[in-house]
């Protein structure tokens, strides 16, 4: 503190000693103002206060200067620059042009024609306000949408085969159809699966039976098998699918009571035999 003053004291003594208008709504400079404070003919106070008041015609405008205000307002901006963002500046030109057109209304009362402009001029600006709430509310439901390459990616066109051709090709092409199927186009072509030359279900059944037929006291699961040679080709293969369908048979003729079957254990071996006293052996059949 100097020459003994409080902090109060001194506050007091900056604020009467300032001069700049900017400052004169805050306790403690250098703070920059929210508003520029105008000091005219019957108002002491920020700019929009004067809007708010002259538009509710709670204040005598028509006293009040225009130029006081044009020149208090541009030396508050001059003073303002680098301190004070663009866009709060441009807020407080649209003020001051709004009280600017205040007065001009004041000094040079509209005739009903001009009255009328006005009105159009007035629902114009309505309806461009209107649409631009309506674009920025669809730029801001554009701008939440998935980005086509950032967030989305599109697939690959597909390029289409040419079904492009003259009547020379078309008649190859039937030529092609007609020898595919031996010359007859009303044969439709019939599909015949590939059946592997493995060890089936009914030959197991005749096997057993044969088996049975020659030794009732039957024998375990591997007496039952055919016999395969060590050369044989998918000898694995081939073994794995006769005992799968010998298994299967064996099954088959216990469930018609032919046979019985036994197995000590889990997973042991499994042992078939005759349940009947006499077996005729069937006609045709070769014991492999």
């Amino acid at each position: 503190m100097s020459d003994g003053l409080t902090a109060g004291e001194e506050r007091e003594e900056l604020a009467e000693g300032s001069s700049d208008p900017i400052w004169d709504d805050w306790d403690n400079p250098p703070r920059v103002a929210q508003m520029p404070v105008l000091h005219l003919d019957g108002f002491d106070g920020p700019m929009d206060l004067l809007l708010d008041l002259a538009e509710r015609q709670r204040i005598d405008f028509g006293r009040m200067s225009v130029r006081d205000l044009a020149e208090q307002f541009v030396a508050a901006m001059e003073r303002l620059v680098g301190r004070v963002s663009l866009e709060r500046r441009a807020d407080w030109l649209v003020l001051a042009t709004r009280l600017v057109l205040l007065r001009s209304r004041l000094l040079f009362p509209a005739s009903p024609e001009a009255a009328i402009a006005a009105e159009q001029d007035a629902a114009a600006e309505v309806r461009r306000l209107e649409e631009m709430v309506f674009v920025r509310a669809a730029a801001s439901w554009l701008t939440a949408r998935p980005q086509l390459g950032t967030h989305v990616f599109a697939r690959p066109a597909a390029t289409a085969p040419s079904r492009e051709g003259g009547y020379v090709a078309l008649m190859d092409a039937c030529l092609v159809v007609l020898r595919g199927r031996g010359g007859r186009p009303d044969e439709a072509p019939v599909y015949r699966p590939v059946v592997p030359d493995l060890w089936r279900v009914t030959d197991a059944l005749a096997r057993i039976r044969l088996t049975l037929a020659e030794h009732p006291e039957g024998g375990e699961l591997s007496a039952f098998l055919p016999v395969l040679l060590a050369d044989v080709a998918n000898r694995e293969l081939r073994a794995r699918a006769a005992v799968a369908s010998t298994l299967l048979a064996g099954l088959e003729l216990a469930r018609e009571g032919v046979l019985a079957i036994e197995q000590e254990k889990d997973y042991g071996p499994m042992r078939f035999f005759a349940k009947q006293a006499t077996w005729e052996k069937p006609a045709g059949i070769a014991v492999a």
